[in-house]
């Protein structure tokens, strides 16, 4: 069943009429464009514009901003965006996606400042779901490219790769895609064409769980999430073998990087402004709450300490008091963190409830998997019954 926001999304797309024959934009996505590159230059927006829909910005704007520089050496450890070497390439990384995000219409260009032209925010809460994290930013870069396929009349060309996964229909689609771009949009060679393919197809055949493209190839097995990211695989695409001691696992994946490090942080602050700064435990919601509390420790259970559904918001007391007997850090409360999953649960409830698509329920079950070592929640047991499970685990 899709969410409230989805079906917003696909009502605003299906608004929109992206033919490329008509708009001649062959930039509608660029190599620039990846999932993890959009949803942070979304949060730049947000941040430099305060949400404010009537504040205007340029690229340069957001690209010159503090956080727009914390995003670039934390999360893709670039040099500082005021590094003269580094000018054309933060040029790129940020105007691409804005390109995007203004011919979706989540963005509106406005008149030019100078030679610079000059940006609005059109849809802001599409733009805070895209800013939220990789995974809703790749659902919505997989809508987007869909709708475009299909008003340009590309569906059929793209559903025989699909269908037939043989080199024969990938190079049909490659070059009918390559000869379409050519004769409707002012690029004119094949080599910028085919640069720009991956960032179209890859998407499509994960969602597809298919063959897509590698190095300009047919790629030998189905495209995996971790290689529509400007940054590759981390340790938090890691799984743990079965049957391997977690000190062994904990030890192979050796110190956090800037990466992993600004990933955690930025969890952190999308669930501070999920929860308007108020603890999830019910009874001190009167209370400001600003520490974002790992439910199963990050030190742990480093492959889940970006995960929402891993993430409490409390107070500081109930962070430094209750969550960590005697404020140690490096222990946890075991009776205090069935609380933290109990209330977990309702706001996970709640965010089903308004169909809003910030948490997911079989993921927050995989979490509690992971934290106990044991297959203890399944696919199809309700709300209610995983209380009760926990409720038994925890006290029996």
């Amino acid at each position: 069943m899709a969410t409230k926001i989805l079906n917003k999304i696909r009502d605003h797309l299906n608004g929109i009429d992206f033919d490329l024959r008509k708009s001649g934009n062959a930039r509608f996505i660029d190599q620039k464009c990846t999932p993890d590159i959009l949803s942070s230059v979304a949060e730049a927006i947000l941040e430099f514009t305060k949400e404010k829909k009537d504040c205007t910005f340029t690229v340069k704007d957001i690209w010159s901003s503090s956080f727009a520089n914390d995003v670039m050496v934390g999360q893709f450890q670039k040099p500082a965006v005021s590094h003269p070497g580094a000018q054309n390439e933060y040029n790129k990384v940020f105007s691409q996606p804005i390109k995007l995000l203004d011919y979706a219409q989540i963005l509106k260009s406005e008149e030019r400042r100078g030679p610079a032209t000059t940006y609005k925010i059109n849809d802001i809460e599409l733009l805070r779901y895209i800013s939220l994290n990789d995974n809703k930013s790749l659902n919505f870069i997989i809508s987007y490219l869909t709708k475009v396929i299909k008003d340009s009349e590309l569906t059929e060309l793209f559903d025989n790769f699909f269908t037939k996964q043989n080199k024969q229909s990938f190079n049909e689609l490659k070059d009918g895609y390559c000869n379409f771009i050519i004769k409707y949009t002012p690029i004119n060679g094949d080599t910028e064409v085919r640069r720009i393919f991956a960032k179209i197809i890859n998407p499509l055949a994960f969602k597809n769980k298919t063959l897509g493209t590698k190095g300009g190839r047919l790629s030998p097995i189905p495209i995996g999430y971790a290689e529509l990211f400007y940054n590759r695989l981390n340790f938090r695409d890691i799984k743990k073998p079965k049957g391997e001691p977690r000190k062994l696992f904990l030890e192979s994946l050796g110190e956090d990087g800037s990466s992993e490090s600004y990933q955690v942080e930025k969890a952190k602050r999308q669930i501070k402004k999920h929860h308007e700064q108020k603890s999830e435990i019910h009874r001190f919601q009167h209370e400001s709450a600003n520490h974002a509390h790992h439910i199963f420790m990050k030190s742990e259970f480093p492959e889940l300490s970006d995960s929402f559904e891993n993430l409490i918001l409390l107070t500081p007391t109930q962070h430094l008091n209750f969550a960590h007997p005697d404020g140690n850090a490096q222990r946890i409360s075991i009776p205090y963190q069935l609380v933290c999953i109990l209330s977990k649960l309702d706001s996970i409830e709640e965010s089903e409830f308004w169909a809003d698509d910030f948490y997911d329920f079989n993921k927050f079950k995989q979490v509690v998997n992971t934290g106990l070592d044991k297959e203890l929640l399944t696919a199809r047991m309700s709300f209610q019954d995983v209380k009760n499970v926990m409720v038994n685990e925890y006290i029996n």
